[in-house]
Parts: C-alpha cells; sequence; structure tokens
C-alpha cells in the first residue's frame, strides 16, 4: 500500500522490500545507488544546539560563564567571535564548550557556533551576550555646615546598565519631585556615574537624612547621605513644679542645633521684685530636668532658662506662670508589716501617702537583708502596695525596710522602721556521709542492715524527722527450678532525733537499696541520699530442708526406699549440690541416739554394713540443674553429682571444711543379703544432657572410684570438731590431708534387710562473694526397717475394722442431715403458706439449701422456662416487685436457672492430663464451645485452656470467657491471645482477695519484659482511673516479625461472688471498653477468678445494655441462660444476677449522664433549659431523679443513741454505722469512741475524706483525738468564726494546750484572698508521734444560711491547694451541706483532669449515700455545674471553647 504522493508508507516495509530484491533478482549498481538515495532522505537531520550556564541578557561581570554547543548528528564542533577561533572544549561526544573566564564588558558581543558533520555538511549558530556589572554606591564623609551657608551632597554610582536616578529625604516618597530641581546627574562612563544634590542657602529645615536611588539590572540600589545643619540651640520648658520648701523641679526640651549643648542657664524673678537673675550654680549641658534650690518657702517666682553651644547662645524661654514654693518639705515614711510567708517568698504591704503627699511619692525602694545578705528592689507607687520578695532561703529570718521616692528630685525620704520576717521551712538537703551495711548475725542467725548518715549541709529549716525508705531485690532459682525475681520492701519508716537506723531479721542474699531523706516542718519530704549493699548468703531454712519424706516400697522382690525430695527456694544462697545420707543403724539402737547430722562420722557403704554398729554413707549426690523429687534408695544404683558437685567440694580452697568426717576402708567388702554374694553395681544414665539423671534405663558397669578434691580447712571451727577428727583420725591408716581433701564417696547400695536405716539430707550453698561454702542440714528421717515388716497382717486387719467404722458413721450422718434440713424446710412452707405467700416448691428449696452449704453449684438438669422480656418502663417495677421480702422473687427466678445440659460434655475439662490446669474442680469448659489451643508436638493436653468461646447480643461481638491464669498455665494464656488474635483483655479480678490468690499476674512490671515461653510481653505504658487501669502491652512470639499491641482493661473494685454496690463504675468500664472495641480487633478476653461469676455478669449486662437500647425491652433471664449454654455457671451467684437487674434498671431510669469535656459547657446550657410546658429546667428534672432515688435503709444507730445524742449538732445528720469515724477507747470513760465524722470515698474509691461537724465545745478533745488517729493532714474548715448555736468555736489555741494525751502547738499562719492558711503540730505523748497539720479557713460563703457561693473561683483554688494533701477532714456546722460541696468538687476536678470527662449526677448520688444532707438543695447541686465549667475554663481543658 502507498500513500498519493508515491511514497512508501514505512521505513521498515521499505527496507524489507529493498533487501528481498537484493538477494532474489540481484540489483546492479545504479539500483543500489537509488536505494542508499532513498535511506539517507529518511535519515535524522543535523542541527546545533545551545545552551549558556547565564542569561546571555544578563551576565554578571567578573564571573565565568560557558557557552555549550551539541551537534544532533556525528561531526566536528568548535567556537568563533570576530572571524577568530575560540578555545573550544569538548566535554563529550559531538559538542563544545567555550568558557568566558572572568567576564567583562569587552566580552559582549556576537559568538558563532560552527559544525561539520562527519558527511561533510557545515552548520553554523550565533547567539549574542551581554555583560553587566551590578550596581553600587560609594559614600562621601557626612555633611556638617552652618545655617545659610550652600552645601552639596554627592553619590557615585558604578555598574551596567544604571537608569531612573532620584533622591529623597527620609523615607517621604513626596520629597523626590521637590528635590529634582536641585539635583544633577553626570555619566563619566556608561559604568560610572555622578548623582549631586545642591543645596545654595541651608536652613534649619534642610537638616536631615537623603538618600540617593538608582536602578540596574537587578533593582534599586540606594545609599544614605547626611546633611547636619548647625545653628544655635532652642529651648523650651515642659513642666514646672514646687517640690519643698525652697525647691522647685524643672524639665525642659531643647534642640541643640547639631552642636553639643555647654551649658544651661536659668533665671529667675522674685514676686514683687522687677529684676531677673541668674540662678547661682551652672548646669551641664547634659542636663534634661534639674531641681532648683535655696528659695524662700511659700514665695511665687518668675523661671526662664537659655542654652549656649559653640555657635552661640539660645534665647531665653520664660515659663508663662509663676510657681509658687511649699511652706514645708513633703515627708512621708511608711509603715511596713509581713503579709505572707512561703519557704522561699516573703510577702510585706506597706501603707500609702495621704493624699496631699500622692502627687510627690512616685515610688519606692525596698530592702530585705539577712546578715550580709541584702535584696533591692524599686517598686512604682500604685493602688496597691503589695511585694514578694523571692529566691529567699528558707527558715531564715530577714529585715524589711521600704523609703518613698520622689522621681522628680531623684531621692528617697527616710528608711521605714525595721520588720522582721521568716520563711517557712523548705525542702531538706540529702543526708551527708550515708553509710549502708549489710551483715549477718550468727546469734540470732538472721540478716540485718545498719544505717547511719549526718544532717544535711542545707537543712533548709528544722529538720523534723528523716524518713527511710528499705526495698530489695533478688534474683534466684525457686522451688521451681524456674529463674524468679524477689522485690521486697518495707513501709516508709520515720525516725526521729537520732542519724542512725538498724533493720533486723530481713531476707538474707538481697540487694538492697536505701533511701534516706529529712523533713523539715513543712513536712515536704527532702532530697534523697541513696545507698547499697547486699546481705550476705546464707543456709535454707530448717523447714526447707525438713520438707521431705520417704517410705519403703519393694521392686522385683527387694525392698527400697522411695524419698520424695522437693528442690529447695535458692532465696538464701545458690545450691551447689544436694547429698543423701543414709544411716545403718546398729541393734537396739534408735535415732535419738545419734548425734546431730553435721557432727556424725561418715564412712564408706562397705564399711557401714560390714560394721556390727552400722554408720553414716552418702548414698547419692546431685547438681541442683539435676535433682531429682524422687529417689529409689537401696537400688545399688547412685548418681555422683557429676562436675557441678566435685567443683563445688574443689572450690573450697578458702572455705570452711566439710563438717562430715569420712572414714574411708582399703577393700570394700562385698555384702551378703539374705546369705548370697552380691556385686555391686553402678549405673550410667542414658538420657540427654538437658534431662535430669533417670534410673529407668542404665548401662552396668563396675564401680570407679572418685577423684579427690582439695578442702582447706577453716580456722574457725570448733574445739570439739578438732577432738573428734583427731579421734577419728587414730584409728585410720591413710593420709590425713588426702582423706581431708576427698569428697565421701557416693555409693547406694543395696539394703540389709536386717535393719534399720535413717537418713539425712546435706545442702551445700555456695557464696560467690566470699568464695565459701556454707553446709545445711536436715533432721534425721523416720526409721524405717531394711526387710519385709511382719506386723504388716496385723496392721492391715487393724485398718480394716477402722474403715468399717468410719464408713458407718459417714452413712448415719448422710441420713440425718437431710432429714434435720426437711424439717426446717417444712415448718418454713407451713409459714409462708399462712401468710399468703408464694410457696416455695420442697425441689427448689433443698436444691437452693444444697447450694448454699455448699457454697458452689451443683450439676443440675433443668428445663428453664422461657420468661417475656421485661419494657424499659416497667423495669423499676420489675426490680421492685423482685426485691421484696428479702430479695424473694430474685432468689425464686435464679432458681430456675439451668447448671447443666444434655447437648453439653465437659471431657477435656476432666482428663487427667488437665486437671491441674483448672483452678476450681467445678468450674469446667464445655467442649462444644472450648477454646482450642495449637497442639504442641503431640503432647497430649497441649490444646487445652480454660476458656470458652461466648456470643453476645444478636451474635454480633464474640467474647472469649477463662478463668484467671495459674502459675503453671500463663504460657497457655498467651498462646491463646497469639492464636485467637486478640487485642482487648477485659480483667475483673484482683491478683489477691481475702488474702487468697485469685489469679497469677501474667503480664510485666512497668518498663520492663518478661518472656512467657517463647512469647515475649513488654508493659509499654498505664494509666490509673477511678476504678480501672488500663495498660498498653506488646507481645512478639520467637519466629514471627509482627509485634502485636494488647490493651488490659483491669477493674479494681469488684469481689468474689459479690456485686458492686454502685452499677454507675462497672456500667462506666463497659462503656469505655466499647469507645475501644472494633470488629478488626477480634473477640474480647474476659477473665475473673473462675471466669463464670464477674465475667458472666459483665458480658450479661453488655448483651442486655445494647438490647435495651434497640429494642426498648431486656430479657434477662433468657440471656442469662443462653450465656450458660455457653460456659458453665455464668453469672454465678444471686448477688450478680440481682446487680444485672439494678444496673439496668437505673439505665432505664437515669440514662448515661456522663459528660465529656468538650461538650460540658453546651451541655450545661441544654441542661438550663426548659421543655415546652414544664416549669422546671432539665437540670432541676435531674436534681429531682435524685432525690427519689431508690436505696436500701441504712443503720446509724450508734449515733442516734441516747448516750449519744449531745455529741450531734442536729439529729437530721448522724453518720451511717458502716463507714462512721470509730475513735479509739478512753479508757474509764464510756461512749468514747463516738464522733459525728464519716469516711467518704474519694475518686480512687479510697475513704480519701473525712466529714464532720463543727466541734462543740464538749467535743473539741474528740476533734484533734481523731486528727491524731486517722493521720489527718489537712483541715477544711468551711464554717464561721463566732458564737451561737451555728457559728464553730475557735477549736485550736494561741500557742499550745493538751487535750488528754493530745498536745496541739500552733506554728504559724498566712493570709491568702479567699482563705487563711494555719498550721498546727499535733502530738500524742503516749506514742510520741507527731504530725503537722495544715488548716485553711474558707471566708467566701454567703452569711444568709442555706445559699451559695456567687463566685465558683475562691472554693475552686481551695480544692487546687487541696488536690495532693492525702486524707483530708472537712467540717461546716452539720457536716453536710457546705462539706458536701467541697468534697464533690474536689472528686470532679479529679476526675475531668483524669478523664477529661465529669459526671456529676453520680458523683452527688453516690456521696448522698454515704452521710445524711449531701448536696440537699438544687441551689448546691447547680453550684457545681457552674465551679466546674469555670475550672474547665481556667485549665484550658473544654477544646478553647469561648467562655460562657
Amino acid at each position: 500500500m502507498f500513500l498519493q504522493n508515491g511514497l512508501p508508507m514505512s521505513k521498515t516495509s521499505l527496507l524489507i522490500l529493498c533487501c528481498l530484491v537484493l538477494v532474489s533478482a540481484g540489483l546492479d549498481d545504479g539500483e543500489t545507488d537509488k536505494t542508499e538515495n532513498i535511506w539517507q532522505k529518511n535519515e535524522k537531520i543535523a542541527t546545533l544546539e545551545i545552551t549558556t550556564s547565564q542569561d546571555i541578557d544578563g551576565i554578571e561581570a567578573g564571573s565565568t560563564p560557558s557557552l555549550t554547543c551539541k551537534l544532533s548528528v556525528p561531526g566536528q564542533v568548535w567556537w568563533t567571535t570576530k572571524g577568530n577561533n575560540l578555545t573550544t572544549i569538548k566535554d563529550f561526544e559531538h559538542a563544545g564548550r567555550f568558557d568566558i573566564k572572568k567576564a567583562s564588558r569587552n566580552d559582549t558581543g556576537d559568538y558563532k557556533c560552527m559544525a561539520r558533520t562527519t558527511e561533510g555538511e557545515l552548520l553554523e549558530k550565533e547567539i549574542h551576550i551581554r555583560v553587566i556589572e551590578p550596581g553600587r554606591i560609594t559614600s562621601d564623609k557626612d555633611v556638617r555646615i552652618k545655617v545659610s551657608e550652600s552645601a552639596n551632597l554627592t553619590c557615585h554610582v558604578f555598574g551596567y546598565p544604571l537608569s531612573n536616578f532620584s533622591w529623597l529625604k527620609g523615607n517621604d516618597t513626596k520629597t523626590s519631585e521637590n528635590l529634582k530641581n536641585h539635583s544633577s546627574v553626570i555619566h563619566v562612563n556608561e559604568t560610572y556615574v555622578i548623582m549631586t544634590l545642591e543645596f545654595k542657602i541651608l536652613s534649619r529645615k534642610d537638616n536631615g537624612t537623603y538618600i540617593c536611588k538608582a536602578q540596574d539590572n537587578n533593582g534599586i540600589i540606594s545609599a544614605y547621605r547626611h546633611l547636619f545643619v548647625i545653628d544655635v540651640p532652642k529651648v523650651s520648658i515642659d513642666f514646672i513644679k514646687a517640690v519643698g520648701a525652697g525647691s522647685i523641679f524643672l524639665n525642659w526640651t531643647v534642640d541643640d542645633g547639631n552642636e553639643p549643648i555647654k551649658e544651661y542657664l536659668i533665671r529667675h524673678m522674685k514676686n514683687g521684685t522687677d529684676q531677673f537673675q541668674y540662678y547661682r550654680k551652672q548646669i551641664g549641658g547634659d542636663m534634661s530636668s534639674y531641681v532648683l534650690k535655696d528659695f524662700e518657702n511659700g514665695t511665687a517666682y518668675k523661671i526662664g532658662i537659655s542654652a549656649d553651644n559653640a555657635v552661640g547662645s539660645s534665647h531665653i524661654q520664660f515659663y508663662p506662670h509663676w510657681v509658687t514654693t511649699l511652706e514645708k518639705d513633703p515627708v512621708f515614711i511608711p509603715k511596713v508589716s509581713v503579709n505572707g510567708v512561703t519557704e522561699n517568698s516573703i510577702t510585706i504591704a506597706w501603707t500609702v501617702p495621704p493624699p496631699h503627699l500622692k502627687e510627690h511619692v512616685h515610688f519606692y525602694n525596698l530592702m530585705a537583708t539577712h546578715k550580709d545578705q541584702k535584696r533591692q528592689a524599686v517598686y512604682p507607687a500604685q493602688q496597691f502596695t503589695v511585694y514578694a520578695f523571692v529566691d529567699l532561703d528558707p527558715a531564715t529570718i530577714y529585715k524589711f525596710k521600704i523609703a518613698a521616692c520622689s522621681e522628680y528630685t531623684k531621692q528617697c525620704g527616710n528608711w521605714s522602721t525595721e520588720v522582721n520576717g521568716t520563711t517557712l521551712d523548705g525542702v531538706a538537703g540529702p543526708p551527708k556521709d550515708l553509710l549502708v551495711t549489710c551483715q549477718y548475725d550468727n546469734i540470732s542467725s538472721s540478716s540485718f542492715i545498719s544505717i547511719s548518715w549526718i544532717t544535711p549541709e542545707k537543712t533548709n529549716g528544722v529538720i523534723t524527722r528523716y524518713n527511710l525508705q528499705l526495698s530489695g531485690i533478688a534474683k534466684f532459682k525457686n522451688d521451681m527450678g524456674r529463674l524468679d525475681i524477689d522485690k521486697w520492701s518495707l513501709p516508709v519508716k520515720s525516725i526521729s532525733n537520732k542519724n542512725s537506723v538498724r533493720y533486723g531479721q530481713i531476707p538474707a542474699n538481697t540487694n538492697y537499696t536505701v533511701h534516706v531523706h529529712g523533713v523539715t516542718r513543712s513536712r515536704s519530704p527532702g532530697k534523697d541520699a541513696t545507698g547499697n549493699c547486699t546481705t550476705p548468703v546464707t543456709i535454707p531454712d530448717r523447714d526447707s530442708l525438713n520438707m521431705r519424706t520417704w517410705r519403703k516400697i519393694e521392686n522385683e522382690g527387694r525392698q527400697l526406699f522411695k524419698l520424695y525430695l522437693p528442690r529447695i527456694s535458692e532465696r538464701n544462697g545458690p545450691i551447689c549440690c544436694y547429698r543423701v545420707f543414709l544411716v545403718k543403724l546398729a541393734p537396739q539402737m534408735s535415732v535419738s541416739d545419734l548425734p546431730p547430722p553435721e557432727e556424725i562420722n561418715v564412712y564408706s557403704y562397705s564399711y557401714a554394713h560390714s560394721s556390727p554398729t552400722g554408720g553414716a554413707y552418702a548414698a547419692e549426690a546431685f547438681d541442683t540443674d539435676q535433682l531429682m523429687s524422687e529417689i529409689f534408695l537401696g537400688d545399688g544404683v547412685s548418681s555422683n553429682g557429676s562436675v557441678q558437685c566435685n567443683r563445688c567440694i574443689g572450690l573450697r580452697a578458702k572455705g570452711p571444711p566439710s563438717v562430715l568426717h569420712f572414714v574411708p576402708e582399703t577393700e570394700p567388702p562385698t555384702p551378703t543379703i539374705n546369705g548370697t554374694t552380691t556385686t555391686i553395681f553402678s549405673t550410667v544414665p542414658t538420657t540427654t544432657s538437658t534431662s535430669p539423671k533417670t534410673k529407668s534405663t542404665t548401662i552396668d558397669q563396675k564401680i570407679e572410684s572418685t577423684t579427690p578434691t582439695t578442702i582447706i580447712k577453716d580456722s574457725t571451727e570448733s574445739t570439739a570438731r578438732k577432738k573428734r577428727e583427731d579421734s577419728s583420725n587414730t584409728k585410720t591408716i591413710f593420709n590425713e590431708k588426702s582423706l581431708e581433701s576427698s569428697p565421701p564417696p557416693t555409693q547406694d547400695g543395696f539394703l540389709d534387710e536386717r535393719s534399720n536405716y535413717t537418713g539425712f539430707i546435706e545442702v551445700i550453698v555456695f557464696s560467690s562473694n566470699e568464695d565459701r561454702f556454707l553446709p545445711a542440714y536436715s533432721g534425721y528421717f523416720n526409721p524405717l526397717y531394711g526387710g519385709i515388716d511382719l506386723q504388716s497382717i496385723a496392721a492391715d486387719e487393724v485398718t480394716m475394722l477402722e474403715i468399717i467404722l468410719q464408713i458407718s458413721i459417714v452413712l448415719i450422718l448422710i441420713i440425718m442431715i437431710p432429714l434435720i434440713a426437711l424439717c426446717i424446710l417444712h415448718r418454713y412452707t407451713k409459714r409462708v403458706q399462712q401468710r399468703g405467700e408464694e410457696i416455695i416448691t420442697l425441689r427448689n428449696s433443698f436444691r437452693h439449701l444444697c447450694r448454699s452449704l455448699r457454697g458452689r453449684h451443683q450439676l443440675v438438669a433443668a428445663s428453664p422456662p422461657d420468661m417475656p422480656p421485661i419494657p424499659k418502663n416497667e423495669l423499676l417495677q420489675a426490680y421492685l416487685q423482685r426485691h421484696r421480702d428479702s430479695d424473694y422473687g430474685f432468689q425464686h427466678e435464679f432458681e430456675l436457672l439451668p447448671d447443666r445440659f444434655i447437648d453439653r460434655t465437659t471431657r477435656a475439662s476432666e482428663a487427667r492430663e488437665n486437671l491441674y490446669k483448672n483452678r476450681y474442680p467445678d468450674i469446667k469448659c464445655y467442649d462444644q464451645t472450648r477454646v482450642r489451643l495449637a497442639q504442641i508436638d503431640g503432647i497430649c493436653g497441649s490444646d487445652y485452656i480454660n476458656a470458652n468461646f461466648v456470643l453476645g447480643y444478636k451474635e454480633r461481638k464474640k467474647f472469649i470467657c477463662a478463668q484467671g491464669p495459674m502459675e503453671n498455665t500463663v504460657c497457655d494464656y498467651w498462646r491463646m491471645i497469639w492464636e485467637q488474635h486478640l487485642e482487648l483483655i477485659l480483667m475483673l479480678t484482683n491478683l489477691e482477695e481475702y488474702s487468697k490468690t485469685k489469679c497469677a499476674k501474667y503480664w510485666p512490671d512497668k518498663s520492663e519484659t518478661k518472656n512467657f515461653g517463647d512469647i515475649t510481653v513488654e508493659h509499654i505504658r498505664e494509666r490509673a482511673y477511678s476504678d480501672y487501669v488500663v495498660r498498653e502491652l506488646k507481645m512478639t512470639r520467637l519466629g514471627e516479625r509482627d509485634a502485636r499491641t494488647i490493651v488490659q482493661y483491669h477493674f479494681l473494685v469488684w469481689k468474689d461472688f459479690m456485686a458492686p454496690e454502685h452499677p454507675h463504675a462497672i456500667l462506666r468500664f463497659i462503656k469505655r471498653v466499647n469507645e475501644a472495641y472494633s470488629l478488626e480487633k477480634g473477640p474480647i478476653l474476659v477473665h475473673c477468678s473462675a471466669g463464670v461469676g464477674r465475667t458472666g455478669t459483665l458480658v450479661a449486662l453488655d448483651s442486655l445494655l445494647q438490647q435495651l437500647t434497640e429494642e426498648g425491652q431486656v430479657s434477662i433471664f433468657n440471656t442469662v441462660c443462653d450465656l450458660r449454654h455457653q460456659r458453665n455457671f455464668l453469672v454465678q451467684s444471686l448477688k450478680q444476677y440481682i446487680f444485672i437487674y439494678r444496673a439496668l434498671m437505673e439505665m432505664a431510669q437515669y440514662g448515661d449522664t456522663e459528660i465529656p469535656a468538650s461538650q460540658l459547657k453546651a451541655t450545661v446550657t441544654r441542661l438550663r433549659q426548659r421543655d415546652n410546658g414544664k416549669e422546671k429546667c432539665r437540670m432541676e428534672e435531674e436534681y429531682d431523679k435524685i432525690s427519689s432515688l431508690l436505696e436500701d435503709r441504712k443503720s446509724f444507730s450508734v449515733g442516734g443513741g441516747e448516750e449519744n445524742r449531745a455529741k450531734n449538732r442536729s439529729e437530721l445528720v448522724i453518720p451511717y454505722d458502716r463507714n462512721r469515724v470509730i475513735l479509739t477507747p478512753v479508757p474509764g470513760r464510756e461512749h468514747s469512741t463516738y464522733i459525728n465524722a464519716s469516711f467518704i470515698e474519694g475518686y480512687d474509691n479510697f475513704e480519701s475524706f473525712v466529714i464532720t461537724q463543727d466541734p462543740l465545745e464538749t467535743t473539741i478533745a474528740d476533734f484533734w483525738r481523731m486528727i491524731s488517729e486517722q493521720c489527718i493532714s489537712t483541715i477544711v474548715m468551711l464554717s464561721d468564726l463566732n458564737e451561737g448555736p451555728r457559728k464553730c468555736p475557735r477549736y485550736w489555741p494561741d500557742d499550745e494546750t493538751t487535750y488528754d494525751h493530745i498536745r496541739v502547738r500552733y506554728i504559724q499562719s498566712e493570709s491568702c484572698p479567699y482563705y487563711t492558711r494555719r498550721e498546727f503540730c499535733v502530738s500524742n505523748t503516749k506514742t510520741d508521734e507527731s504530725v503537722v497539720v495544715t488548716q485553711y479557713q474558707y471566708h467566701g460563703w454567703p452569711t444568709v444560711e442555706g445559699e451559695v457561693p456567687e463566685v465558683t473561683r475562691g472554693l475552686i483554688e481551695l480544692v487546687n491547694q487541696t488536690e495532693s494533701s492525702g486524707s483530708l477532714v472537712v467540717h461546716c456546722s452539720y457536716g453536710s451541706d457546705r462539706s458536701s460541696m467541697f468534697v464533690a468538687l474536689s472528686i470532679l476536678v479529679q476526675q475531668l483532669q483524669t478523664e477529661k470527662r465529669v459526671d456529676i449526677f453520680t458523683t452527688t448520688k453516690k456521696l448522698r449515700s454515704q452521710r445524711h444532707g449531701m448536696i440537699s438543695t438544687f441551689a448546691q447541686y447547680e453550684f457545681l455545674y457552674r465551679a466546674i465549667v469555670n475550672y474547665s475554663d481556667l485549665h484550658n481543658l473544654a477544646d478553647g471553647e469561648s467562655v460562657s
């Protein structure tokens, strides 16, 4: 195919066509030429391309630009200009570069690139470049010239191109046009221009700075020229005032005419005269104000001033008015007082001057002195005359004085009378020369630490006591053979009046750290001095050594001893070797006839069995890593302890010798047993090096001797010991040194069936620090007979009679107990029927009784009824109906819950290999829903863990309900978390409850990492809230690349079998978890201790809350039944079942009342609004719900008793019995334990507050007793100090007083804007214990009874002051309204800081359940909302929202 012009469509098709023609037809030369011409037409066209390193229209002079020319086809390239060839650099093929070195204006012109292709074609391309010079301006010197003369300003401008020349005065662009007529421009050449500005007759207004401007290629360039017009000065009076009896203050302004002022001349004329006089003193030219003196008092004067410079004198400037001097000098001396003190500051105040002197006092000079120290300050005169000297030394007396000063005269009056102020005690420095010594007391056989120190170099006050914190850490192998870490600490110990202390009875082999700091009267802990020491190792305790049992067994017709020897914890020191010694007793010999084990002579096995007196011999020896818990003695197989036991003994070169004495024989005889000769063999195990030695598979070999090891004797061994060795050495013919250096040979030969045996254990502890060995010994074993016991048959007959008797007694008891129970239930049922109540069937009643007696559910099959759901608006009524008659309705409904199901089995839980993995024997896993772990190397039971899958509401959420991990299942627990891809863990139990372990700690401590099998868990961070802790953990697995983040929510306030008192905590906990949950995070792992009670309650609540939200109704009974079908006994106790009802009832009644900080103001605004047609706003309706709250009645019988009635200010506010403060009884005084005070839970659910009434005159002593006994450090007083029934008496002394055994001493006080702060020292004379108590008396409460403060700032400030003060006592008149507002605000502030959300409704509801009269009016409730909003604004917690 061809185009219309006859050319081929593509070069490719043409080339193929040509090749075919050449091969097949053999074209002639002419035809070949035609083909080549066609090919050349389609070759690349030759072109030139020029690139430059700079813009060719503006190449900067002095630079080195480069011009590069590239040829598109092969060829030669070169540069020319004006017909001359230039030096061309060949950078790469077919290109040429030309460099213009240090370009100048002469290089401006045309440059041509020439090129010749390899085909001979000649090409050229031309460019034009222009070289420019950057503009610059050089300056002349400044011009100084007198007025009326002529002057020129000149600028020298260099550069190319230059244009737009102009002059400006200052930065005023308007002056450019005016100066055009006086300027000229001279072009010397194309790169140099002179600019001139000409002044013919100068005037003062021409004085100034001028700017010459020009434009170069890059923009505007400029330079400054200064013109100084010199003239006589001009002076004018600005201000004049009489400042004394003969003094006048004068202030003026001068224009010096560009020459320095030499002097000022003052002229004055007295009123009544007509002649001016010169002031007698010369005034220097550097002055601008002056105080004229020596005038007559009370006299009017006319004042004038002139100035002189080098040009001449100014004209005289007269002040237009007469100035009258004062009758007498103004004198003011302030009165100073100390207004407040802290540890490093003192605030002073002083009086202000009277009105007629205020205009003469402009500032104050303040001075504080202490010995050689001097602090000065200048303070301007203003309405508030208060100043704080800061950075003062603590506990130091300073003297203060002030002088009033005048700005006119630059002088100050006389100093005020000095006053003294003392700073409070500060933080003590670290104690010096702390010496910490760890030692072991041989007499008491215990370790102790001696600590001593010297008083700190800087005490910063009076040190009242020293606090010591002792903590230790030990790393050792526990009794399971695993590396363990024991962290040990004691409570902080306070020491007074001495600088040393001794801690006794502390664990050995522990590295201890001691922190010591001084505490001054400010109660602030000082800086720590830290010391360390390690207590020496010692032997294990006797109880650990004696935790062994042995018994006789028969094996293949031979009598053996089976010894159970549990591993001993190496807490006291590392154990290097265990040895088992057997003692063959002589006939008619008992254990009591033997010396103590550490003093007995040790022989060989052969000698002990050939001697008629028997003897002790070493039967077994084990390294600590190869110890076997079950040891068979008398089987002819020995474990010699291998290398470690030998090395342990060999390393005794510097230690004491073994206290056991070994007497060997030359040739051990062969023992004769049952008249036959037996050859003794030892065995070598065939197990691997990583497994302990066993005796199951052996290879027979002849006995080999043990290599003797040198033992160096300790010089401290007893004399009796030496005597025994001497006596024994006389009986042997062997080398003494050789015998003492070798360990006793270990040989476990066969038993003599005609002898009795006992034995003991030797444990050797190695002390690496002291390089010595410490042997320890158990007591003797109970004797056992080596042969068959002939009395065993008779004993078996006696045992059979005992068993028959025991079975008969048990059968009688089994019959009698149900009969008694049936009688009791029959009487109960009869009474219920007579009252007309619903009758519990005998079957269910008996079933419940059995459960109650046993404590846990028994598996009872049942077919539960299908109960209808309860609508949301009927939950309250449903709760009340079931709550009647001591929760009878709840109990009846709970009894109907099923315990087991026909289609559920528990074979895995009941398997023998899994029994030890269950915390409780009756809490088992259903096989159908259990979590299956990955099988490990075919190990039977390795796929088992006590956990079940449980589905939530409409199967939208999946849970894993599990028991709390045990020490032996922690690794399985983390395997489950990894394999199931879990990210959320809900822990509902504490590690210990009721002094019993409820769950193993399966996470590491803060900032630590711990290994659980092949899984490593790292503790990233944790944060504590009021009821729970959130921990973030990171887990990795050996061989896996990815790391996973696990978040654990640990709920802290829920005891086993119980239910929380208030549902709001667990409801909030569920809300937090759901905020963090998403489907991508997999199932939620929930566990408590057994994994059924608290775990089932939470899962049930989560499901039912969703049902309540979506359907407006709940099926509580059916939901629990469904959960129990997935894991047995979920919702385990009746109290937990009732709690579910109560939580759902409160959620239906009150809803979610939690408010995020970001929505606080908007929510409060909404609560203040009224719904249509309602008289009350939403906030009032919310408060009414609290008032109508359903609460169980609480007893207050103690406070309401006749004997304590006089101690109560009001009969309406009496503490409940369950949380009242109980005082220590006073001997000889009845009813001395009562005070009208209640413990109140704080944000953290601890009893952080004590609310009490104002003390009566008769209860002041009880009040201070409570302060001392409860270790109260802060008192908040919210009442008025006055006489009267509602006023508080002054219950503190001016100096010191004693109430019984409580001494109260006043220390100091400080006045603050909203409160007064006082300090007292409260001492118990019986125990010599003292505590410094700080009292805050709040002054901002209205005097009208029942009103609340209009301004919230004061109470907020008080809350901030007491935020970290430990236990607080808060009191007002009755201990109700004001106190409850303060406590509620404190709790809400802490909640807002920690959680960035508040719940005022719940906080108020909880407070009202703890004491009468709490938040008793709507005004108080509304105040809490106002206060918390203001607090949020003050601390910017509302995401920058505007202030409402």
